[in-house]
């Protein structure tokens, strides 16, 4: 029996079933501290795991473990928002729709990629030996493969892309699978599943902008400055390391987003950033439960922030908030606000997010309707009042509200009046709360957390890192053969020709007669 046991033991191990303390790196240049929260959540966990964890990142964080190393992409968030090209995400949030994707590749992606290859954080990267070994590659594909030339280097470990991004329409072009305009719509437009054809031809034509920019402009310019720091001569196209990718996590759940179809190696975790709650620090604690109704939490996230507001504006959030004396305000505000705060504001810089939504006495959020946001007050039950700037907001926020959890504010137009009688609303009418109460339980009812989810499918990968079941062929198939247009060509082409050649025969005969009559 013990003989037989060893045997078993010996058999696994040799299989490759356990995976202890592999060596990951982690490419997360994406300059966003809400993809650094998603992203960070993953590679924590797994460094739960005993895996080592290198990360290059535009945000670093202090007194990690043994395991955890971090490298700072250094001059990231300088390049973006301080540089002589630096961008303004509020001027960005009131450009039309069309402009705003070629703002998107030209102006964030282009300069992020910049600031990541002046990086020191990644030349000290560059500088480890080529036959460094790395298990596993993981990858936030966000804003493109500007840090996958690494990939190359460390002679292609099984690599994983991520992105806190929802499941973005390029997310086809890395794994294969099918994005249809007919009933996905593009990420920045709030249209539903069910749209007119008017709607549809908006649709298409956004999305086929985005396909054309991505492809003719934004990658050949990011493959000639990929080439320009990774001199590699067999460095294949910047878009084809993108597409080695095995696994892909998304932040996505049928619950909260538009059904679409995806190949198996797409993995929905949305959500696994949440975590158990803490308790709140004790002013907090005291402020919420002074409130004779409720408490709401105000927060525009952490790309579009409070402080960027204009003073106006500013002036009317704090008026509709005294209006409302029987609820109690918490606002995250980055800097010193300077208006004097009726007693039912408090404001910070920051606000444990996770902990106030989770807390019984909270009653609503006023968001921007990020999907970190969206998805945690799913989760807790929290009914929105949304605020949308840019990206997906408008999405996000449109869904919600089409569900009944959440009211709408355009922040272009703006009142106090508007802002306080929304609020007012959603707080007062019992069917959002309602709405939200059955979201929350869809959103729950899973057959583990999201973050359990994505450690098992990572490792999972490790186990067996040449797999290649899971993956689409379309990749391979090219995209005359995946959208059968040879077998169109030829079902119309085949009977046209039939028809074409019967005609020329039939003809003839008769032209021969005609001749002998005549004679």
């Amino acid at each position: 029996m013990g003989c037989s046991l060893f045997t078993f033991a010996s058999v696994l191990l040799s299989l490759g079933l356990t995976v202890h303390g592999a060596n990951i790196l982690c490419l997360m240049g994406v300059a966003s501290p809400s993809h650094h929260i998603w992203n960070r959540a993953i590679m924590d966990a797994l460094a739960r795991q005993g895996h080592n964890m290198t990360i290059l990142s535009a945000d670093v964080e202090k007194n990690q473990p043994k395991n955890v190393h971090y490298v700072h992409l250094e001059e990231i968030y300088p390049t973006l928002y301080s540089g002589p090209d630096s961008i303004d995400l509020m001027e960005m949030a009131n450009e039309n729709l069309f402009k705003s994707i070629i703002s998107f590749y030209r102006d964030f992606v282009v300069h992020e990629c910049a600031g990541t290859l002046k990086s020191k954080g990644l030349r000290r990267v560059m500088d480890y030996p080529d036959d460094f070994r790395f298990d596993l590659v993981l990858h936030d594909f966000t804003c493109g493969p500007c840090l996958l030339g690494l990939l190359h280097k460390f002679k292609y470990p099984p690599l994983v892309s991520v992105t806190a991004f929802n499941n973005p329409p390029y997310s086809t072009e890395v794994i294969g699978g099918h994005k249809f305009y007919s009933y996905v719509p593009f990420y920045s437009l709030s249209y539903g599943t069910d749209m007119t054809f008017f709607q549809r031809v908006h649709n298409t034509l956004l999305s086929l902008t985005d396909v054309f920019y991505r492809n003719y402009i934004s990658n050949p310019r990011i493959d000639a400055m990929m080439r320009e720091y990774f001199r590699y001569d067999d460095l294949p196209y910047a878009p084809e390391l993108s597409q080695r990718t095995k696994l892909m996590l998304v932040n996505a759940h049928y619950s909260i987003d538009f059904p679409e179809a995806a190949p198996p190696n797409l993995i929905p975790v949305g959500g696994l950033q949440i975590r158990e709650p803490a308790p709140l620090p004790s002013d907090l604690e005291q402020f919420v439960n002074a409130s004779r109704k409720g408490a709401v939490l105000f927060s525009l996230g952490t790309n579009v922030r409070s402080d960027q507001l204009d003073s106006g504006r500013q002036r009317m959030i704090v008026e509709a908030f005294r209006q409302l004396p029987d609820y109690h305000f918490l606002w995250k505000f980055e800097t010193d606000l300077g208006i004097p705060l009726p007693k039912n504001v408090i404001v910070r810089p920051w606000m444990p997010q996770n902990d106030l939504l989770a807390h019984p006495k909270l009653k609503a959020f006023v968001t921007h309707a990020g999907l970190l946001s969206t998805h945690e007050a799913t989760w807790y039950g929290v009914p929105i009042v949304g605020i949308p700037f840019i990206a997906d907001q408008h999405r996000n926020l449109e869904r919600c509200v089409r569900s009944g959890i959440a009211k709408r504010v355009y922040f272009q137009t703006m009142t106090t009046e508007l802002l306080r009688d929304t609020i007012r609303d959603v707080l007062e009418d019992p069917k959002y709360r309602t709405n939200m109460a059955k979201q929350s339980a869809l959103f729950r009812d899973q057959p583990e957390k999201p973050l359990e989810r994505a450690v098992w499918w990572i490792e999972w990968l490790l186990r067996h890192p040449d797999a290649t079941q899971l993956q689409s062929p379309v990749l391979q198939l090219g995209f005359v053969r995946t959208y059968l247009l040879d077998v169109a060509f030829f079902l119309i082409g085949a009977p046209v020709l039939v028809v074409f050649l019967l005609k020329r025969y039939l003809r003839k005969p008769r032209q021969v007669e005609k001749g002998k009559k005549k004679n």
